[in-house]
């Protein structure tokens, strides 16, 4: 018995001795400032460094080798990180990273699961202040990079799952970065600036972004050049990848690649989205609904509009807008699969709008405008059918209507204020308008 109580008492204290292995250093400096550390289980590390006044720290660590270090430089910085698993890692950095004070800034890190690791930097060597940032990790193998380098800048991080990646730099005053990933292997990355490089970039005010990640290995890259910007990307899906790039003030791009809001949720696998803005007050709308559907947007100039939708599998979509107040709408499939529609506009006012909708497939639509104010409509319901429409000039207008089977249409209008209608019903026909000079104007109605 006396043997046996002697176990007991050395199980206990082996117990209690590995069970006081975690470590907490706390070291502040000035007036006012609060941290409080709680640690339960083994081998948890954890740093607080404050300097300055009234700042405050609280960390919480639950579990097994999770590690923490809390940077705080400068005056009413608030910080907490609770961590609630093994082997996770949080580093905080508020105005302490490059030298420089930052004054009420704020950061929130929350770790559930193993293996997550999240890094917060608020700080610049001009000064960071009033910055906030939210770090939410449920899962395993979790990566989420904030860098806050300005005034007022707001991001928030929520990453579900396995394996996500999220990267945010917001460099200037203002900025609004939202990623939210749930699923397994999701990436994202957001850049908010006045230019590149980080060190030597201009400040950018006023932009925001928001990306939803709902499935597995989508990958969104998101890049904000200049003030005012807005971008929104949704990916409800697997294997999507959206590409977005605004460079100059007040853009605003909205990318769908699959809807989970929707009455019946869409899905999109394999989309490929890339929309580039340069230039002013531009938009960009794009949404993918099927398998495999490619997009490809570009915008020179100011205040142009584009906007497309596929639904079905394998489509194809390319518009090209140079100048300013341009306009391109394009919709493929409702279902439809194998349509391809390029859209390419170089000069003021032009307008185009295809249609390959109604269960239509393997159509092409190629359009050309160059000059201004000239106007394209070409729909395409059936299969197989191709159209070509080049206008050169002012005011010139086109319109193709296709239904049916393989029908072929070619428009070439170079001039000023001449117009074509062209109207192709049934299987198998072919028209070939050519037009040079002014005021000249076309008709052509084809059915079988």
């Amino acid at each position: 018995m006396k043997k046996l109580m002697l176990s007991a008492m050395a199980l206990f204290c082996g117990v209690m001795v590995f069970g006081q292995a975690n470590t907490s250093d706390v070291d502040q400096t000035g007036n006012g400032n609060g941290s409080a550390v709680s640690q339960t289980g083994n081998a948890n590390d954890s740093y607080v460094l404050q300097l300055g006044d009234n700042n405050d720290s609280d960390v919480t660590q639950l579990g097994v080798t999770n590690d923490q270090n809390t940077y705080q430089q400068g005056n009413d910085n608030l910080s907490s990180v609770d961590q609630n698993g093994d082997s996770n890692s949080s580093d905080t950095w508020q105005g302490n990273y490059y030298g420089e004070a930052g004054n009420g800034n704020e950061s929130h890190v929350n770790q559930s699961g193993t293996l997550n690791d999240s890094d917060v930097y608020q700080s610049s060597s001009i000064g960071s202040d009033d910055n906030l940032s939210n770090v939410d990790q449920t899962g395993t193998s979790n990566y989420a990079f904030i860098q806050q380098w300005g005034d007022l800048n707001n991001s928030d991080v929520d990453q579900t799952g396995d394996d996500n990646s999220s990267i945010a730099y917001q460099v200037g005053d203002g900025n609004s970065s939202t990623v939210a990933q749930d699923g397994n292997s999701n990436s994202s990355f957001v850049w908010q600036a006045g230019g590149v490089p980080l060190n030597s970039s201009p400040l950018g005010y006023d932009n925001s972004s928001v990306v939803s990640q709902q499935g597995n290995m989508n990958i969104s890259d998101v890049e904000q050049i200049g003030d005012d910007n807005t971008s929104n990307v949704e990916a409800f899906g697997d294997d999507n990848n959206s590409d977005v790039d605004q460079i100059g003030n007040g853009n605003i791009v909205d990318v769908d690649q699959g809807n989970s809001a929707l009455g019946v949720p869409f899905v999109s696998t394999n989309g490929d989205s890339d929309i580039t803005q340069t230039g002013d007050n531009n938009f960009g709308l794009t949404w993918q609904f099927g398998d495999s559907n490619i997009s490809d947007t570009d915008q020179t100039g100011n205040g142009n509009d584009a906007i497309l939708g596929q639904r079905g599998n394998n489509n194809i979509s390319d518009v090209d807008q140079m100048g300013n107040n341009n306009y391109s709408y394009a919709i493929q499939g409702y279902v439809g699969n194998d349509n391809n529609s390029s859209v390419q506009q170089n000069g003021d006012g032009n307008s185009s709008f295809v249609y390959q909708t109604y269960d239509s497939n393997n159509n092409l639509s190629t359009v050309d405008q160059t000059g201004n104010d000239n106007d394209s409509y070409v729909g395409q319901e059936g299969d197989l059918n191709t159209s070509d429409v080049d206008q050169m000039g002012d005011d010139n207008d086109s319109d193709v209507y296709q239904t049916g089977l393989s029908h072929s249409s070619i428009v070439l209008q170079n001039g000023m204020m001449n117009g074509s209608l062209v109207n192709q019903t049934g299987d198998n026909h072919l028209s070939n308008v050519s037009q040079i000079g002014n005021n000249n104007g076309s008709i052509v109605n084809q059915s079988n």
